[in-house]
């Protein structure tokens, strides 16, 4: 049976951005830079991907239910 997924997508200030980044990398299991645009934290049971755009980053987060 598949889980259902809650998806969040925000467009945030680069400099904002990267301060939630330094926070989440801390509280991650996994920190993966895709490129030199896209990074990616796990947790276990969330990823939250961060995609630079030209003047802002996008954040995803993606939370799986159990």
């Amino acid at each position: 049976m598949n889980k259902p997924v809650n998806k969040e997508t925000y467009i945030l200030d680069d400099s904002i951005a990267l301060e939630l980044m330094d926070l989440l990398k801390a509280k991650s299991r996994h920190f993966i830079q895709l490129n030199e645009y896209v990074y990616r934290l796990f947790d276990g049971q969330s990823v939250v991907t961060f995609t630079t755009l030209e003047n802002d980053i996008q954040v995803e987060l993606l939370r799986g239910k159990a």
